[in-house]
């Protein structure tokens, strides 16, 4: 009985997985033209678009070669990308001109610029040829028509607005209140449904799963799981100050969280559970996972200098626990 005891721990042993081993790795650091400082990240065309404060300007990234293909320079701090599929189109809040800049996906050209009464921060297209943008110095959610270049409906949002997420089942757009603690609920016609108080300090980073009809919000040092219908909190991880933005990979229901110098990998199955932590070689507040080609891209600086840092999810051997890159090769 007592040899029996040993062979099973001995065998229970050899499958655990030090506390330690991830199942990222990192497969590339590509320079970036510019001084350090990024905003929102977004795929159009495959490419990864990346608003880049630090360098008045946005960078069109190609995961495939790992470098900067094209730049749209002569911006005025651009904060927010929106990607228009179907039209061919990428439309940049461009806060220090007042304005939305349109790009052409075939060229990566400006074709126009629309003119606002505000300072554009976030931004957020509909399927109705409608883009909702915040102005963070006024409180304000505006609705502008792009085929008129006019806004159409306007609210005060009592509160300072940070990020958006669309749940297209409710027809709803969920704003992040970072100075009053809250998430509201507006209506296509810009009313107001719903006001959620959070409990975390400064509410920013914002994303909606409609699998699970949860949003996920990014508060001051953790990120916290709600109930979209009602505000109930169902779950929290807890997280280094100044985590910031989130992005939600559906198919795998992984949600990534970056933080100054630390990554957070996060289940959403079920649950919101912390899976990994990663301690990255980029001081940023951003990140895009990249599902065609299964990389984690995760801009900031380091030195001084723009970097980019790109990691690949490994397979882990449950008999070794070692790492072992995943199949998935990069086009």
């Amino acid at each position: 009985m007592r040899i029996l005891s040993v062979i099973v721990a001995v065998s229970l042993l050899s499958i655990v997985i030090p506390a330690n081993a991830s199942d990222l790795r990192q497969v590339g650091m590509v320079n970036l033209p510019g001084a350090p400082g990024f905003g929102q990240l977004a795929f159009a065309d495959g490419m990864l678009l990346l608003t880049h404060t630090g360098a008045s300007a946005v960078d069109i990234f190609d995961p495939a070669r790992r470098r900067v293909i094209a730049q749209i320079n002569g911006l005025q701090s651009p904060r927010a990308i929106a990607v228009h599929e179907n039209a061919g189109k990428v439309y940049i809040a461009d806060h220090g001109s007042n304005s939305i800049v349109v790009v052409n996906v075939d060229g990566w050209k400006v074709i126009d610029s629309i003119a606002l009464p505000g300072s554009p921060d976030a931004i957020l297209l509909d399927s109705t040829g409608k883009m909702y943008w915040t102005d963070a110095t006024a409180g304000t959610i505006s609705l502008l028509d792009l085929h008129t270049k006019q806004d159409i409906a306007k609210l005060d949002l009592s509160g300072t607005p940070r990020n958006l997420a669309f749940d297209s089942a409710r027809n709803l757009v969920y704003v992040t209140l970072q100075d009053q603690h809250q998430i509201v609920a507006v209506d296509p016609q810009l009313r107001l449904v719903n006001r959620f108080d959070v409990n975390g300090s400064q509410p920013t980073g914002l994303t909606y799963d409609p699998d699970t009809r949860e949003l996920y919000v990014a508060v001051r040092s953790a990120v916290i799981g709600l109930n979209a219908g009602t505000g109930a909190e169902i779950d929290r991880v807890t997280a280094p100050a100044g985590v910031d933005s989130l992005w939600l990979d559906g198919d795998s229901q992984t949600l990534y969280a970056a933080s100054e110098g630390s990554l957070l990998v996060m289940s959403v199955k079920g649950r919101l559970v912390l899976t990994d932590t990663i301690t990255t070689e980029v001081k940023g507040h951003t990140v895009a996972y990249d599902a065609d080609k299964q990389l984690v891209l995760l801009p900031g600086g380091r030195e001084g200098k723009s970097k980019l840092q790109i990691l690949r999810p490994m397979n882990i051997n449950r008999q070794t626990g070692t790492a072992e890159e995943t199949s998935a090769a990069v086009r």
